[in-house]
């Protein structure tokens, strides 16, 4: 369960986090038009590539992952970009307070910043944030 406990501890220091009151984090796709303004901004998490290796000799043993973690980060209103911009800072100090997830990953970073297309986008404006974690566990 290395990987799930990883990513539960990364949406729960995403719902713990204070310098921005993020609306909504979850791990399911995020629906905007079901969301309350009071939903905004909205984060939607999903781990997706992992690269894995055995550490040890044997059947059984250490292994070690490098596992990417999507932030999809949904802003609605004025100054989308400035406000993606925030958030994505912000998210990216929160987590480098405990790059260790709560003792499940030996490091996370944010490696990565995309745009996501949301076709008619206004009033929102979204982003995907990619954090790059390493982490070991026993097989």
């Amino acid at each position: 369960m290395a990987r799930e406990d990883v990513v539960k501890e990364f949406v729960t220091q995403l719902k713990n986090m204070k310098t921005t009151k993020l609306g909504v984090v979850q791990r399911d796709p995020i629906i905007i038009s079901e969301l309350p303004k009071t939903g905004f901004p909205a984060v939607y998490v999903e781990t997706v590539d992992e690269d894995r290796e055995n550490l040890t000799m044997g059947a059984t043993g250490l292994m070690r992952s490098i596992m990417q973690i999507n932030c999809v980060i949904v802003v609605a209103g004025k100054e989308r970009d400035r406000q993606r911009n925030i958030v994505v800072d912000h998210i990216e100090e929160h987590i480098a307070k405990d790059k260790t997830l709560g003792g499940h990953a030996k490091d996370c970073n944010l490696t990565r910043i995309e745009l996501v297309e949301l076709g008619e986008t206004e009033p929102y404006a979204s982003c995907r944030a990619i954090f790059t974690v390493e982490y070991c566990f026993k097989i």
